[in-house]
């Protein structure tokens, strides 16, 4: 599952976690499932978005997330190489 997210929701969901203070890289690599709720107003879709954002620092891969450009078969073999 690698939906491709336009600018605009990226923008939209960065805001709000930079609103509740997640404005970090490593502030977004420690937040948990339970920050969610510190969240307002989160579309159905951001939790997404927030899961592909914190894989996207974690891989060093900011600009390939926002451009959409990561393919399902990058993510397969990045994790083979971490196991």
């Amino acid at each position: 599952m690698n939906p491709k997210y336009n600018l605009k929701q990226i923008t939209s969901t960065l805001e709000k976690l930079f609103d509740a203070g997640f404005n970090t890289e490593k502030k977004i690599l420690m937040m948990k499932m339970e920050d969610l709720s510190r969240i307002n107003n989160l579309q159905s879709n951001e939790p997404l978005i927030i899961i592909e954002l914190k894989e996207a620092i974690k891989n060093k891969e900011i600009i390939a997330f926002f451009s959409g450009t990561k393919t399902k078969n990058d993510k397969q073999r990045k994790g083979d190489e971490i196991c």
